[in-house]
C-alpha cells in the first residue's frame, strides 16, 4: 500500500483527501443523525478494520484442527490456563 497518499488518524489509516472534520464530509447529515456511513464504514477509509478473530484471547491457543472451546462445549473456559 502507498502510505504517501494516507493518513493515520487515532490509529485509523484514512485516505489523505479525507475532510479535517466528519463535519466537513459530504456524508455527515447534522449533529442528531451523525454520518450516514457509519464510523466503520467511512468512505474515506484507506484500509478495512480488521475483524476480530473468534480465537483472539482464547486460552487454548490456535487451534490446528478444530476449535477446543466449541469441542468443550458449554464449559467454563479458565481465564489464566
Amino acid at each position: 500500500m502507498n502510505h504517501n497518499k494516507t493518513i493515520l488518524i487515532d490509529g485509523v489509516r484514512y485516505h489523505k483527501d479525507r475532510p479535517a472534520s466528519c463535519r466537513q464530509c459530504y456524508f455527515w447529515k447534522n449533529r442528531k443523525v451523525g454520518c450516514t456511513l457509519g464510523k466503520e464504514n467511512c468512505y474515506y477509509l484507506a484500509e478495512s478494520p480488521k475483524k476480530k478473530s473468534p480465537c483472539e484471547g482464547c486460552c487454548y491457543g490456535p487451534c490446528v484442527s478444530f476449535c477446543m472451546k466449541k469441542f468443550l462445549g458449554s464449559k467454563e473456559v479458565p481465564a489464566n490456563a
